[in-house]
Formats: C-alpha cells, sequence, structure tokens
C-alpha cells in the first residue's frame, strides 16, 4: 500500500509543509491551486499523479507549460462538460469524467452535491490503493472565513463573478456553500471510522473530533 496527499484550496493550506509533503508517496491536485510561490515551494520537482478538475470553469493559467512543469499524470474531469480539453494538446491527459457516476453515489448515500474535492477524495478511496491518505485545504468554505489560501486578485478570471456576491471583495466566504459544509463534513467522518486501516491526517481549519485514525493539523 502506498501513501497520497491531496491538496485542496482552501486557507489552511498554508499550514503546510515541504516536510509534511515529502512524507507521501503520490500527489493529487483539486481544481487549479494557484502556483504562487508558497504552494509551488511544496510541490516543486514533485510528480503530480491526479489532476480533480472542474474542466468546464478551468483555469487558463494550468496551461501545456504548467502540466508539463508539474509532470501531471492525469486529468479526471469533476464536470458534466469538458471545454478544457479544447484548451491543451495533450488529450491523453484526460482520463476518466467522475462526475455522473459520484453525483448519484453521494446524493443516494449522502444527500450530497458533491464539491471536486470531495468526488476526489471517494474516487481515491475506490482505487483500494493508499493505506496513509493527508487531505490539505479542506475547510468547507465557512462563512467569514477566508475561501482560499491566495488572495482575490489571484482568482481564476472565471470566477471572479463571484467577487461582491458569495465571496466578498477581500475574500470571505459569506453564503451557505451549495456543497453542504454540514453534510460534507458528515461523509469525512463517515470514511475515516469506516475506513479503519485507512491512516488520516487532516490540515484543516476544521474542529473534528479524536479519533483513533485521524491526526489533525
Amino acid at each position: 500500500m502506498k501513501s497520497l496527499i491531496i491538496f485542496g484550496k482552501g486557507p489552511s493550506l498554508l499550514k503546510c509543509t515541504r516536510d509534511i509533503v515529502d512524507n507521501y508517496d503520490d500527489i493529487a491536485l483539486c481544481n487549479y491551486p494557484v502556483l504562487n510561490e508558497f504552494f509551488y515551494n511544496l510541490i516543486e520537482n514533485r510528480i503530480i499523479n491526479y489532476h480533480f478538475a472542474n474542466c468546464g470553469t478551468f483555469d487558463e493559467r494550468y496551461n501545456d507549460n504548467i502540466n508539463n512543469l508539474l509532470q501531471i499524470q492525469g486529468i479526471y474531469n469533476t464536470n458534466k462538460s469538458n471545454t478544457y480539453i479544447n484548451y491543451i494538446s495533450n488529450k491523453n491527459l484526460f482520463k476518466d469524467n467522475i462526475y455522473d457516476y459520484m453525483k448519484k453515489y453521494f446524493l443516494t448515500n449522502f444527500d450530497l452535491d458533491p464539491s471536486t474535492g470531495t468526488m476526489a477524495i471517494q474516487y481515491i478511496l475506490n482505487l483500494n490503493k493508499y493505506n496513509k491518505i493527508c487531505l490539505v485545504g479542506f475547510d468547507n468554505f465557512q462563512i467569514g472565513k477566508q475561501s482560499y489560501y491566495y488572495s482575490p486578485e489571484l482568482y481564476n478570471s472565471k470566477l471572479k463573478y463571484l467577487l461582491g456576491n458569495q465571496i466578498t471583495h477581500t475574500g470571505l466566504y459569506n453564503q451557505i456553500n451549495g456543497h453542504d459544509p454540514d453534510k460534507t463534513l458528515q461523509y469525512y467522518l463517515n470514511i475515516i471510522q469506516k475506513n479503519k486501516n485507512i491512516h488520516y491526517t487532516f490540515i484543516t481549519n476544521l474542529l473534528l473530533p479524536n479519533i483513533n485514525n485521524l491526526k489533525t493539523i
């Protein structure tokens, strides 16, 4: 069995260190983390094994050069549509569209509309390949807290319409997220307690209970 670290984009990502990253065999990214100096230093010269990405509202900064730089091995689409495939030249990177079956799974089992990160976790668990998993920056869009680990001027241009609406101009989240933070938290607790053979580390701003196979940073 191997180990995996999964990067979300919440503000708690800033608590991660390169030493933590290098304790894991494989790396997954969720959507399009901004490659500022802090984040790039965490993953520099590492292979990105999985890129779980909304390929409908893709970030144009993730062009062919960046995909090559990050040594991305596969893209897993979490949106029904895929316009990203027309933007990059290496079509072989697209491995699967997980949108339909993940939406059905979460609706049936958790009454939840899952985010890209939540779909990514379940996809990884389905592989039955990892017994050590670290989740970084999974903060569930808490109202009144920063949405991401980077400032609004660095947002994906396709998402800047959110500023002044769902997100304040200073980057604070100010509405109940459509992906239901409470149900998402219940999903986290379910997979931790259900998979006692997996040791989980959460680098998060969420308050999680004491569970034997869980470490919180």
